[in-house]
């Protein structure tokens, strides 16, 4: 078998989430944002499937502001009727540190220093990482204390990948939090799932235990349990 000289990322997105199209040029990305509209709203006027359009385009227009290589979004009906969603990014940083176990640590350190994060090491195939959960208020107008706002849960994988030379940071993020556990367990799957290829050994080395950050709850527990 013949290595590429670059090593590569291949990483499965979670089934149900709507790609924004990062990844196409700019005709094929307004092609696609409008077939989202109309599977979102298969019944409805052609005023919302436009403004859904244009909120999808924005949120797209966001994600690449942000050097997210993925940016896309779940939306679906929960078992009790509720409808649920999601939306999930990832981006590719810079990394210094050729070791990934040296690397894990600081960031868990760096990330542990928020007393509203629960931070805990993690091991998947392709190496250590950091896992973060914390919850939000989403303000509709950061400037409007009055304005209305919701809580929302974001959990953050951090992944040092350092035959890449890349940080790997994998963020998603839910109003729904009742299903945060399910969504994160797609989260989970897409991290144990990912492989760097390369003709090097993945790292090694004593596993980290034990150690978390922040303040646990029983939810993140639950999402502890889907990392291992």
């Amino acid at each position: 078998m013949t290595l590429s000289a670059e090593p590569e990322l291949h990483m499965d997105i979670p089934g149900g989430f709507h790609s924004l199209g990062l990844d196409l040029d700019a005709q094929g990305q307004v092609d696609q944002l409008w077939s989202i509209a109309k599977e979102i709203w298969p019944t409805g006027t052609d005023f919302q499937r436009e403004v859904a359009f244009h909120s999808y385009r924005e949120m797209a227009d966001h994600a690449l502001a942000g050097n997210a290589f993925y940016a896309g979004f779940c939306l679906d009906d929960a078992p009790d009727g509720r409808r649920t969603t999601a939306s999930l990014l990832a981006r590719l940083d810079p990394l210094d540190e050729a070791d990934a176990e040296l690397s894990a640590r600081g960031l868990f350190e760096a990330l542990s220093a928020n007393e509203n994060n629960t931070v805990e090491y993690i091991r998947v195939p392709a190496g250590p990482g950091v896992l973060v959960l914390c919850g939000l208020q989403w303000q509709s107008d950061p400037d409007d204390d009055t304005a209305p706002s919701m809580p929302i849960a974001r959990t953050d994988v951090y992944l040092p990948l350092p035959r890449m030379g890349r940080l790997l940071v994998l963020s998603l993020t839910t109003p729904s939090l009742p299903d945060l556990p399910f969504y994160v367990s797609l989260l989970s799957k897409t991290a144990h799932d990912l492989t760097v290829s390369s003709g090097a050994e993945p790292p090694s080395g004593p596993e980290p235990g034990g150690e978390s950050g922040g303040k646990g709850t029983a939810i993140a527990d639950r999402v502890r349990a889907d990392f291992g």
